[in-house]
């Protein structure tokens, strides 16, 4: 039987959280999505989370609590260490990708000008641990 996946977008803007939701859906409607605009609140949302992600999507830039961050903080939290964090945003560069990479960041994305981009981009990142999709 093929199991639900679980996206969870941190991100502040209104704009990126639909695209990203939309781009999630035109894959495969079954894939549950949760999302919260900052770091801090995400952080405590999945310290007491029932229902753990299987993919976590992070912006880096975003107010009171920068991206680089949270995904330190993300790393702090023991029901979720395993959980594969995605850097999602509009800026990504070598030395983002050192040091994100470092911290416990399991890819990058940049944030694409097209929903095709990232529809493609999810297809494959998700497939890693769900072939039926």
């Amino acid at each position: 039987m093929k199991k639900n996946i679980y996206c969870f977008l941190i991100d502040d803007d209104d704009d990126d959280r639909k695209i990203f939701g939309l781009a999630l859906e035109k894959i495969d409607k079954d894939i549950e999505y949760g999302c919260t605009t900052n770091g801090i609140d995400a952080i405590e949302q999945l310290k007491s989370a029932k229902k753990i992600p299987d993919y976590i999507f992070l912006d880096l830039n975003m107010p009171k609590m920068t991206g680089i961050e949270c995904l330190k903080e993300l790393k702090k939290i023991s029901n979720i260490v395993d959980v594969p964090i995605i850097i999602y945003s509009t800026t990504i560069n070598e030395s983002i990708i050192y040091y994100t990479l470092r911290d416990g960041a399991f890819d990058h994305i940049e944030k694409p000008a097209k929903i095709e981009t990232l529809v493609k981009y999810l297809k494959r990142v998700l497939l890693v641990k769900n072939q039926e999709i």
